[in-house]
């Protein structure tokens, strides 16, 4: 009898034992209630809650990326989500007939522009008269629609006529496409 009260004590030890250590290490559905704004996480064995500018470890990126967060220089940031890629509008294309000025502009910082003489424009037939006002090259790409040539000297022009669909349309200098950029609306 004693035996099994023994055997008894021992089976109940370990389901104690093995309860608390579940407990401890419990799966990734057991995360902190976090406040709004706050991404709930389990990092280390630990219930976290993941949030903009709180302190991380590269060490956990893996981690940190499936809940949309990298760790930069200590610190948590969003991960940006990926643009999507840029076509065009399509579609029928109405019967304006319209002019649109478009000035190149750049300083001797490097810093640039482009400046539209409308950025609503009605659909049809557009013609743009492009005109280098910068230092040095620059051009006005319509981008998926037609690409200007490079224009190196400043007062050099180009002229040119698209159709145009509603929508809304990118367009960057070939030159500096990250700085130089921007869109305007076509109206049905």
């Amino acid at each position: 009898m004693k035996a099994l009260v023994a055997l008894v004590a021992l089976v109940v030890f370990v389901a104690v034992a093995a309860s608390t250590a579940l407990g401890r290490n419990g799966g990734t559905d057991e995360t902190a209630a976090c406040a709004k704004g706050a991404v709930a996480a389990r990092i280390a064995g630990k219930s976290v809650c993941l949030r903009t500018g709180t302190a991380c470890k590269a060490k956990y990126n893996r981690i940190y990326k499936r809940h949309g967060f990298t760790c930069v220089a200590g610190h948590l940031r969003k991960t940006p989500k990926p643009t999507p890629p840029y076509s065009p509008p399509t579609g029928p294309v109405g019967t304006a007939n319209t002019t649109v000025a478009v000035g190149l502009f750049d300083a001797s910082n490097g810093q640039g522009w482009i400046v539209l003489s409308q950025t609503s424009i009605p659909s049809g037939m557009v013609t743009f008269v492009i005109t280098n006002n910068c230092f040095g090259s620059c051009s006005f790409d319509l981008v998926g629609v037609k690409a200007g040539a490079i224009l190196a000297e400043t007062g050099q022009s180009e002229t040119w006529t698209v159709a145009l669909a509603p929508g809304i349309y990118r367009y960057h200098c070939d030159v500096d496409p990250g700085g130089m950029k921007g869109t305007f609306t076509v109206t049905p």
